[in-house]
């Protein structure tokens, strides 16, 4: 039998409830980039790893995708470098999974 094929993509998502409250501390220098955050100036995102399958059937195949939990809560401008590094982690988040799914068992 054909193996399924995979391919794995990066996405930065809106984090649609973010915990800024750490940015509202006071001491502890976060001023501005708080009135950065109310002036709309960053949002907060988060990352994470997408595989889409592709399993054979017949001729054809059936494409489904598998997502990580992805990291949550990440200031929108953090940069690609930053970004990249938190995929690699979710990448491999999402390979383990993969991995977990050759073997298995149907819940009763």
């Amino acid at each position: 039998m054909a193996k399924a094929m995979v391919t794995i993509e990066r996405q930065i998502v809106d984090d649609q409830n973010p915990d800024a409250s750490f940015l509202e501390q006071e001491g502890m220098g976060f001023e501005d980039r708080l009135a950065a955050y109310r002036n709309g100036d960053f949002s907060f995102v988060g990352v994470r790893a997408v595989a889409t399958i592709k399993t054979p059937y017949g001729h054809d195949f059936i494409e489904s995708k598998l997502t990580s939990p992805g990291l949550w809560g990440i200031e929108s401008d953090s940069g690609e470098t930053y970004f990249n590094e938190v995929f690699a982690e979710e990448r491999a988040v999402l390979i383990g999974m993969l991995d977990a799914i050759d073997g298995y068992e149907i819940a009763a």
